[in-house]
């Protein structure tokens, strides 16, 4: 699985800016609020003395570089030492501890020289360096006569170790380091941030932008895009209700761009409406688009093949007791099953009540029947199905030569699911012509001047056709 960090940053863009603002705010807050604290270093050289005057040959001096070096590597900690830091207290008069000196104390020795540094930090500049001094004068006088005196007889140390560097008072504090930290944060931040999108676009299992859509369904091309507004929840389609609105464009676009898509062949002009699973809106699109195409004159035949689930009757405001199924089983005739709806040329099926097996139902050399003859009759044959998860009707429908407009509702479809469902399509063979978006989120105020509102005589003929749907539905 390919991780589309660009992708995951731009959907959880907030989540990444928020986490980089954290990340930062808390690393500046830790330094801010950090007591400085002043870092003041001296350095003392080891030299071999020898134990007399004829200890000059080249095996003498070889052996005594020897012993420097196994001694010096004893002094770092020698330095943390009671018989070190008590005199630096006592001398300094100092209000501490050894164990809390110590704490303030580091010495090294750094490689292949003979050299040992002692540093000491405090939130005192002038303090860092008097005791890194005293530190240092402690240890010489250690090394060079106290721990080489036997009973009061004092013994010739054979190490003669000599204050090269004494410690300055710094002018600036070793801690914290301001710019380095701020760095750190954000760099520190950005990096979570990115992290937090990636994690969070993994671990959301819905549908919510385009971009989540083509990466499931690959080359299959977005149609369409329905805003996330009131209007499709009305109880007529936007193109009558709201004739001017910017959701009555975008429906519009819809169908120009579908008619673009759709391929030329014998039942091209079917179109079978169904989504990965429930409440995505498929209905919605279905009614809105068989609206569209009817506004331009052409001759259209909505289907509510849903006989599961119907609900085309309810969203136009029709009577939906009888129609397909009824229609199917010889009951009624196609006269007296379908209905016409705002404008002559626009025709719907409803479901009618479910009285077989759907599936055996909608398989039926009668409903193929069916569509055949509406498909000659009707310049548009707009067929709502139900949807994958619940049956595969629309893939028998497509596979008897009608083309699938899939419908993904943004926020509602569950990635998983989709990626069911295009993997049933593409073993059945079934290429899907587009895909129509519900739910997109917008700005919430729209550009009045961008869209088309029309002439005066526009307007009106929009709100005589508004009033002749309402008649059709009273009817």
């Amino acid at each position: 699985m390919t991780i589309d960090v660009l992708g995951a940053i731009k959907k959880h863009v907030i989540t990444a800016v928020v986490t980089l603002v954290v990340v930062f705010a808390a690393v500046a807050g830790y330094t801010f609020t950090r007591t400085p604290q002043y870092t003041a270093s001296a350095q003392l050289l080891a030299t071999y003395k020898g134990s007399s005057a004829q200890d000059t040959n080249a095996n003498a001096f070889n052996s005594g570089a020897n012993y420097i070096e196994s001694q010096i590597a004893t002094y770092p900690e020698l330095v943390k030492t009671e018989a070190v830091l008590q005199p630096v207290i006592t001398d300094l008069g100092l209000n501490i501890t050894v164990d809390d000196l110590a704490k303030q104390v580091t010495a090294s020795n750094p490689t292949d020289t003979m050299l040992v540094e002692i540093s000491v930090e405090d939130t005192d500049p002038k303090s860092a360096s008097n005791i890194a001094n005293s530190v240092a004068s402690s240890l010489q006088k250690q090394i060079t006569t106290t721990l080489y005196s036997d009973e009061g007889e004092k013994i010739v140390s054979p190490v003669n170790l000599q204050i090269v560097q004494q410690a300055y008072v710094p002018a600036s504090p070793s801690s914290p380091n301001t710019k380095m930290n701020l760095a750190i944060g954000l760099v520190g931040g950005i990096v979570l941030g990115v992290v937090a999108a990636v994690v969070k676009d993994l671990l959301d299992r819905r549908v919510r932008q385009s971009s989540d859509v083509q990466a499931i369904l690959n080359d299959v091309p977005v149609l369409g895009t329905f805003s996330n507004s009131d209007a499709f929840s009305g109880k007529a389609p936007v193109i009558i209700a709201k004739p001017a609105s910017p959701e009555a464009e975008e429906i519009r676009r819809l169908r120009t761009n579908l008619s673009f898509a759709l391929p030329e062949n014998n039942l091209s002009n079917v179109i079978v409406v169904t989504s990965a699973s429930q409440h995505e809106g498929k209905t919605t699109t279905s009614v809105n688009l068989a609206t569209a195409f009817a506004e331009t004159g052409s001759s259209v035949l909505l289907i509510d093949a849903d006989v599961r689930s119907p609900s085309v009757a309810s969203a136009l405001g029709i009577e939906g007791s009888v129609g397909l199924t009824h229609l199917l089983t010889g009951k009624l005739s196609a006269q007296d099953a379908i209905q016409r709806y705002w404008k002559p040329n626009f025709h719907v099926l409803p479901a009618g009540k479910q009285t077989m097996n759907p599936s055996i139902m909608l398989n039926s050399r009668a409903m193929k029947s069916l569509i055949a003859q509406v498909a000659g009759h009707y310049d548009h044959v707009i067929i709502d199905t139900a949807p994958m998860r619940v049956a595969n009707d629309a893939a028998v429908f497509v596979k008897e030569g009608g083309e699938l407009l899939l419908v993904v509702g943004l926020g509602v479809a569950e990635k998983k699911q989709l990626r069911t469902t295009a993997q049933e399509l593409k073993t059945l063979e079934i290429e899907t012509a587009g895909v129509s978006l519900n739910f997109a989120e917008g700005d919430k105020k729209k550009d009045e001047y961008y869209y088309y509102y029309g002439s005066d005589d526009d307007k009106a003929a929009s709100a005589k056709s508004n009033s002749d749907g309402k008649k059709h539905k009273k009817a």
